[in-house]
């Protein structure tokens, strides 16, 4: 059995425990007739024409691609938090943190990079907490981000699960991420904050209102959307 072949059987087997988002929303196309009779009545004919076309065939492998993402979705899980521990103690060590260093760390370094100087050992505690708590949503139950800094999380994990497939060649839909983006974000207002065409909007705050955006500055990126719930210590 080939390594990719063990890694593709940990995977299925892992993801089993990830039970705060269901097959459906990772991409298994259900049957019509498994459906309760209340989500029958908000299908539209046309959802209804597509589920009847899908083949025996093409389900089954949504379903696999649908525990395949679990399982890299969990694993994904676990090596971003401890490659997080892994940056805030290789920053501890520094007497100043630059942009270099930031470049340099494992996660960090895919939060958006023009404000890397502001990533200092207190800021990682923080992001470390509210992607923690991302994380623990995946197995108690899902809920949109809570704040901008557990969005910016969220990216890093599907980042993560990324290089997952790439490392183990795993059989994930074509547009796996996409669709995951969809399902779990509430919007994706802070992908401008990778933009150095908008560099420096986080700033204008009549600008961001005028939007709907969220406050965009670091400071604010620990606080909570609307009755959303942060954990204490990111406060």
């Amino acid at each position: 059995m080939s390594h990719e072949d063990n890694y593709v059987e940990r995977a299925l087997r892992v993801g089993e425990g990830l039970t705060g988002l269901s097959l459906e929303q990772l991409g298994f196309e259900p049957r019509l007739e498994d459906l309760t009779a209340e989500r029958r009545s908000l299908l539209c004919p046309d959802d209804i024409e597509w589920m009847d076309s899908i083949t025996p065939k093409v389900r089954d492998r949504s379903l696999f691609q649908a525990r395949l993402l679990a399982g890299a979705l969990w694993e994904a899980s676990v090596v971003l938090i401890d490659q997080l521990f892994e940056d805030l103690a290789g920053l501890r060590k520094l007497h100043l943190i630059d942009r270099e260093d930031i470049a340099n760390t494992f996660v960090l370094s895919g939060l958006p990079p023009r404000l890397a100087h502001k990533y200092d050992v207190g800021f990682v505690q923080r992001f470390l907490v509210v992607a923690a708590d991302m994380t623990g949503a995946l197995v108690r139950g899902w809920d949109r981000p809570s704040c901008v800094a557990q969005e910016l999380a969220l990216r890093c994990l599907l980042d993560q699960v990324e290089v997952i497939q790439d490392s183990y060649d795993l059989d994930l839909a074509d547009d796996w991420r996409g669709m995951l983006e969809e399902r779990l974000f509430e919007d994706m207002d802070s992908e401008l904050l990778y933009q150095n065409a908008m560099d420096g909007f986080e700033n204008d705050v009549e600008l961001n209102m005028q939007l709907g955006f969220a406050p965009m500055n670091v400071q604010d990126w620990f606080e909570p959307f609307n009755d959303a719930s942060v954990p204490p210590f990111a406060r």
